[in-house]
């Protein structure tokens, strides 16, 4: 077919085309009714496809011409489907920002500081201030290589999302997941009242927090020492970001909420108060040392601790003389105090005769021994020397 000069179309005229065939690198279209060829080129066929757009032989499609003057290396003229599109979907995006309409989006890049959406052109963000809870790439120290790690394994998921400003001329949409989920975490936040329960998911970690998001939209910080009533020496080894967690809220306060995940267990000290009593022999692993004392695991994740006096009569420096971590000991129960939460135990007492144990009583001061009592925070390694056993 000859190509001749175009005096009814202009250029970004708005022409309608038949597909004729769709190669690896460009697209055919019949155009003008058959007028002239014209072709599609590689870049924006691959653009189309990635935006679900397929240019299938036989299809009708609406097309620009770029220029009446300008044509490809073999002689065609060259049309394009994109802005046509941009015009459809700008004219989409204001309706729903008019309306406040939630759509549905999957971002396909990120960086430090926002995940984009690129819609034939006209780029989507979300920056990072407006991820919901579950989403937000959280890094305790900042590392910028962990956070944008973070933003791309969010890449291809997808995202319930408002509009929440339009800027016509610069072509940029601006996107919240918060306020997608803003019904929703009103209507939780209508409920929170104490003794309250809630089904929620870890979704940060730091040294002393939890971060349990509740419904998706609401994310509240449960304290290390509201995890369990044991002593923590690790908090990752509770939980990983993901897993679900129950909590209860046990105060509110100015604003302020208290949950806690332990108060929706059995206190594991009940259970040491009928279980156990003073003189019984305890066979457990012991779960770590510092240098005065030894911890020996009595119940759940309840420790009994052993003082350095109390593991030899050999007068040994340090614990890791005489017993090693995760070693299946046993002791004496020398110290219930069930309303402080302390349990004394002695592996000496185990093998002395009730005459040399009556001698190393009289030895000592009439101060009884410090046993430091149980928590979950970080003081219990915090031991004074000189009011210990000696």
């Amino acid at each position: 077919m000859t190509q001749t000069a175009l005096p009814l179309i202009r250029e970004w005229q708005k022409i309608t085309g038949i597909v004729r065939k769709h190669t690896s690198i460009w697209a055919f279209v019949d155009c003008a009714w058959g007028v002239f060829t014209a072709i599609i080129l590689n870049k924006e066929v691959k653009d189309l496809q990635k935006n679900g757009v397929e240019l299938l032989p036989g299809s009708e499609i609406e097309a620009e011409l770029i220029s009446t003057d300008i044509k490809h290396s073999q002689g065609y003229f060259i049309i394009s489907v994109t802005k046509l599109l941009q015009v459809d979907i700008w004219n989409w995006l204001i309706a729903k920002a008019e309306s406040e309409e939630l759509m549905t989006v999957i971002p396909t890049e990120a960086n430090l500081g926002w995940l984009m959406v690129d819609m034939h052109g006209i780029k989507w963000f979300i920056p990072l201030s407006q991820l919901a809870p579950i989403h937000y790439p959280r890094v305790e120290d900042g590392d910028q290589e962990m956070i944008f790690q973070k933003l791309l394994d969010l890449l291809g998921k997808e995202f319930k999302v408002k509009i929440v400003s339009i800027d016509e001329d610069e072509r940029r949409v601006i996107l919240s997941e918060r306020e997608a989920l803003r019904p929703e975490t009103e209507k939780i936040m209508q409920t929170i009242a104490v003794d309250n329960v809630y089904d929620g998911i870890i979704s940060g970690i730091s040294s002393y927090w939890f971060f349990v998001t509740i419904g998706g939209c609401v994310e509240w910080l449960v304290h290390i020492s509201e995890l369990t009533y044991g002593h923590v020496n690790n908090i990752d080894e509770l939980g990983k970001i993901g897993d679900p967690m129950r909590v209860k809220v046990i105060g509110l306060e100015g604003g302020k909420i208290s949950l806690s995940a332990k108060k929706l267990k059995e206190d594991p000290w009940v259970v040491i108060a009928k279980t156990f009593k003073m003189g019984d022999i305890i066979e457990w692993e012991i779960v770590r040392y510092v240098p005065y004392w030894v911890f020996m695991r009595i119940f759940d994740d309840i420790n009994g601790l052993i003082h350095l006096g109390e593991i030899s009569d050999k007068g040994i420096d340090n614990p890791s003389q005489a017993v090693k971590i995760w070693q299946i000991v046993k002791a004496k129960i020398i110290l219930l105090d069930i309303k402080n939460r302390r349990i004394g135990l002695s592996m000496r007492a185990l093998y002395e005769t009730p005459e040399e144990s009556e001698a190393r009583k009289q030895k000592k001061t009439a101060r009884k021994p410090f046993i430091p009592k149980q928590t979950s925070d970080q003081q219990e390694t915090h031991v004074i020397p000189e009011v210990a056993n000696e």
